[in-house]
C-alpha cells in the first residue's frame, strides 16, 4: 500500500478545476499546496525543480496545469504542455511522489471512436491538444511504472460554479441567462456526457489514495443530446431558447461511455451527480455570482444590528 499521507501538491491551482479541486480537498482535510503558474510555470525546467528541492516527504501530485484548447490549439502549445510534465517528471526525486492525478482529456480518441468509449478503445487523436494529451499519459504511465501510481483522467468536459466562462456548459449557461442567441453546429442531435466538477473532485480524491495505474474515462454513463441539454439549462434559467444553426463542424462527433472501468477503480458507490441537477446547480451559482451585493443595514434601522 501506498504510505498514507494526506499532503497534496496541486499544480494549475489557479484554473476552474484546480482551484475548485484545492478547496474540495482542503475542506475534506487535506494539506494543499497549491501552485498556480505565477507560483510555479511548469515550461520552466527550474521553477519545476524549486518545488521539489530539499521535500523531504512524499506528497501526492494533482497535475492540473496545461494550456487549454479552447484558448489555442497549436503545434506551439503541444510543445508547452508536454513540456510541463517532462519538467515535472525531471524535478521529482524518487520517493517524492507517493501517487498522481493527471487531468487528460476524451480528445485523445480523436473524433469518431467507436461507442460506447471504454479505456480499450483505440486513442487517435486529431488535434494538437489531443496529441499533447496522449503523449503526457505516455510519459507519466511509463514513469510511474518504476516510481508511483499514476491515474490518467480522460475528461469529456466539466462543468460547475466557479467555471470563469471557461466551461461549455457555463459560456451557454451565460448566454441564455442574459437572453443571448446560441448557435448550435449540426441539428444539436449530438450525443455529450458532461461531469459536474464536484464529482470530479470525489474521483480525484479517492483516486490519490489508491494505488490505481492507468487511464480512465470519467463520464456519469448517460450522454444526452446537446439539444435536450440546451433545452434543460433554459428551463432552469426561466428563459426561451434562441437558437441559430450553422453547419457541423469538425468536432460535431457522438460520445457515450461504458463507466464500469471507473467504477472499478473507484468504487461502485460512486455517485454522479444528473444533469438536470447539475445545471441547475451551475443556473443557481451564476445568478448568485451577477446578484448585486447586499446593502449593509443603517445602524438603528429595523431590522439592523442593535
Amino acid at each position: 500500500m501506498i504510505e498514507q499521507c494526506k499532503d497534496v501538491l496541486i499544480f494549475g491551482a489557479g484554473g476552474f478545476i484546480g482551484s475548485t479541486a484545492a478547496a474540495f480537498l482542503a475542506a475534506r482535510g487535506w494539506n494543499v499546496e497549491a501552485r498556480t503558474r505565477q507560483d510555479c510555470d511548469l515550461t520552466d525546467p527550474d521553477a519545476a525543480a524549486k518545488v521539489f528541492a530539499g521535500r523531504s516527504r512524499p506528497v501526492r501530485v494533482l497535475l492540473c496545469a496545461c494550456v487549454s484548447r479552447h484558448l489555442e490549439d497549436t503545434f506551439g502549445t503541444m510543445v508547452k504542455n508536454v513540456a510541463m510534465v517532462e519538467n515535472f517528471l525531471r524535478a521529482a526525486r524518487p520517493g517524492q511522489v507517493a501517487s498522481c492525478v493527471y487531468l487528460s482529456s476524451t480528445d485523445v480518441y480523436g473524433n469518431r471512436p467507436l461507442l460506447p468509449v471504454t479505456e480499450e478503445t483505440a486513442a487517435l487523436p486529431e488535434f494538437y491538444y489531443g496529441v499533447s494529451k496522449l503523449a503526457n499519459e505516455t510519459l507519466l504511465l511509463r514513469a510511474g511504472l518504476a516510481d508511483f501510481p499514476v491515474a490518467a483522467l480522460r475528461l469529456p468536459g466539466i462543468y460547475g460554479p466557479t467555471d470563469q466562462g471557461h466551461s461549455i456548459l457555463g459560456m451557454f449557461a451565460r448566454r441564455v441567462l442574459r437572453g443571448e442567441p446560441l448557435t448550435v453546429y449540426g441539428d444539436g442531435g449530438t450525443l455529450r456526457d458532461f461531469v459536474l466538477v464536484t464529482d470530479l473532485c470525489s474521483v480525484i480524491e479517492r483516486l490519490l489514495e489508491r494505488e490505481f495505474h492507468g487511464p480512465l474515462n470519467v463520464a456519469t454513463g448517460s450522454s444526452m443530446r446537446l439539444l435536450d441539454i440546451l433545452h434543460l439549462l433554459a428551463a432552469a434559467a426561466g428563459r426561451e431558447l434562441d437558437l441559430r444553426h450553422a453547419p457541423a463542424g469538425s468536432r460535431s462527433h457522438d460520445l457515450a461511455f461504458d463507466t464500469r472501468g471507473l467504477h472499478a477503480a473507484v468504487g461502485e458507490n460512486l455517485s454522479m451527480t444528473p444533469l438536470r441537477a447539475g445545471v441547475r446547480i451551475l443556473v443557481d451559482s451564476l445568478r448568485a455570482e451577477a446578484a448585486p451585493p447586499a446593502q449593509a443595514a443603517k445602524p438603528g434601522a429595523r431590522g439592523g444590528a442593535q
